[in-house]
């Protein structure tokens, strides 16, 4: 998980301020009338124009898990405040949820399905549950979320890595309760940056700890982890908070 700096400061899209802006005034009319649920719009916070700026600005990956999605799934506008209602632990669903940010591009974000629709769901924890703002006329810059937002905030203060694992940096709150809620850890995940450590560890080793090898060869593989190294810092590179990490660990100073 990275920060998404692509997004900080970005304009939202048109139909976004125009037709979203227009429901959420709707909405806060019905809710000062007494209703708790409402009819949202997927075509608007789902439109083509908002989920391809997403897609453009979070270059193909997940904001959660950072797996490139768009050549198997179509991926999900997710919503970071869930919108319909929302859950703190594992009671029933709390209604109304955060239904004036339903189209606030700061709370709309491209995630895969797997950690939209498996995992995050309605969460979305507090760790003082009376600072939640329930209804438009409250501010939820008050409130205090155990999830990270991937645009607002860098997750690597967060989370880091034990190989392909991730943890907690100094057992933080919500970096714990980000990876769990949100199935950061799960095994076929895991697996999957495992395959990518694994290639990058080796052309490490071969690179740095095996002093027998030609120099031709072990020129060719520091090189080679050389490019992988600045592969990192490339916001685009798959699961590369995992790779910085493991960089940070395994300095190139050979």
């Amino acid at each position: 998980m990275i920060q998404i700096r692509n997004k900080i400061g970005s304009v939202a899209p048109k139909v976004l301020t125009n037709e979203g802006v227009a429901k959420t005034d709707n909405y806060k009319t019905e809710f000062n009338n007494g209703a708790t649920e409402f009819k949202f719009d997927s075509g608007i916070y789902g439109h083509k124009e908002v989920k391809e700026r997403l897609v453009t600005l979070q270059q193909g990956k997940c904001c959660f898990c950072e797996s490139k999605i768009r050549h198997i799934s179509y991926g999900d506008v997710e919503h970071y405040r869930p919108k319909a209602g929302w859950v703190q632990n594992n009671e029933p669903i709390n209604k109304p949820g955060y239904y004036w940010l339903a189209y606030d591009w700061d709370n709309l974000l491209l995630s895969c399905q797997l950690c939209n629709q498996q995992f995050k769901k309605n969460y979305f924890p507090l760790l003082t549950e009376n600072s939640r703002a329930r209804n438009h006329n409250e501010d939820i810059n008050n409130e205090d979320p155990l999830f990270i937002h991937p645009a607002n905030e860098n997750p690597e203060e967060y989370i880091e890595f034990n190989e392909e694992m991730p943890i907690a940096v100094d057992n933080k709150i919500r970096g714990t309760v980000t990876i769990t809620n949100l199935g950061l850890d799960r095994e076929l995940l895991n697996e999957q940056r495992k395959k990518t450590l694994n290639m990058v560890s080796d052309i490490y080793n071969l690179a740095k700890n095996f002093p027998d090898n030609p120099p031709e060869l072990k020129k060719v593989a520091k090189d080679k982890i050389t490019k992988y190294h600045v592969d990192s810092g490339r916001d685009e590179t798959e699961y590369a908070s995992m790779l910085r990490c493991f960089f940070r660990k395994n300095p190139i100073d050979f």
